[in-house]
């Protein structure tokens, strides 16, 4: 096993089951028009040096606000837990259309929402980054019932030209997914700016629930197909359509939430 997909796969374990978001990549959205499109939205909030408290404080009372307004969305709060740029708060709702988007505008116009929190956290606030992502229900796995204190999240940057190869092979390990019945949450979905990143996000009870599953996927990939030699050739032609894969913990906030 070369050097790279060992690491992969140790790193990963069981989180290679990232490629059956696939179906959802950018040449797609006009394709299945007649689909249609589940969005997931989400501002990722950078305080200014020393203010996190500050910031953290003003997202309870936003949260209060907007609550008493019957806002549509729930949101969830999350803090990053590796990497260097810890001091983020990502805010994140999903499941709603693109005619929602609008509708969504409309209401926080007429009910003050952007105003409130200029007003409470604005100046507290360095920089912002924000994303929309179209979700991939029929590939994902993450109903109500999942309860979570930490997601990993995988992002993918395909490499030109790959997006043919990519599904192909997403393919085949969806149905081995499947078919082997692997006992395990995820949910999937697309940027839709940048480079078209796909990304996997797996919930997590705790740290214990990070270690890599039993069975994990090279197991399941290889008693799908029959052969482990045909799973690892498999593994390595994925590997080859991504041009960047990271990977990163993100805790949920419930304590900016309540």
């Amino acid at each position: 096993m070369n050097k790279i997909i060992k690491g992969v796969l140790v790193t990963l374990g069981g989180l290679w089951l990232s490629v059956m978001t696939l179906h959802v990549m950018a040449d797609q959205h006009g394709s299945k028009g007649a689909k249609q499109e589940m969005l997931a939205e989400m501002w990722v909030m950078v305080p200014k040096a020393g203010k996190m408290q500050e910031l953290e404080a003003a997202m309870r009372e936003h949260v209060k606000f907007r609550r008493s307004k019957q806002d549509s969305r729930e949101w969830h709060f999350y803090s990053p837990v590796l990497g260097h740029k810890l001091d983020r708060i990502a805010v994140r709702a999903n499941g709603f259309t693109w005619k929602d988007m609008d509708t969504y505008r409309d209401w926080t116009m007429k009910e003050g929402i952007n105003q409130h929190w200029e007003e409470t956290a604005g100046d507290l606030v360095d920089h912002y980054h924000h994303y929309i992502s179209v979700e991939d229900h029929e590939n994902s796995n993450w109903g109500p019932e999942v309860e979570y204190r930490y997601v990993g999240v995988t992002s993918y940057v395909p490499k030109l030209g790959h997006r043919g190869a990519i599904e192909k092979d997403m393919k085949t390990m969806v149905e081995a997914a499947k078919a082997q019945e692997w006992p395990f949450h995820w949910a999937f979905s697309e940027g839709i700016s940048g480079r078209g990143e796909l990304m996997l996000a797996v919930p997590y009870e705790n740290w214990e629930a990070m270690a890599p599953p039993e069975p994990q996927f090279m197991q399941v990939l290889s008693t799908h197909l029959g052969s482990e030699s045909d799973a690892q050739k498999l593994m390595e032609s994925w590997v080859s359509h991504f041009e960047e894969i990271t990977y990163n913990i993100w805790a949920l906030r419930s304590d900016l939430m309540e």
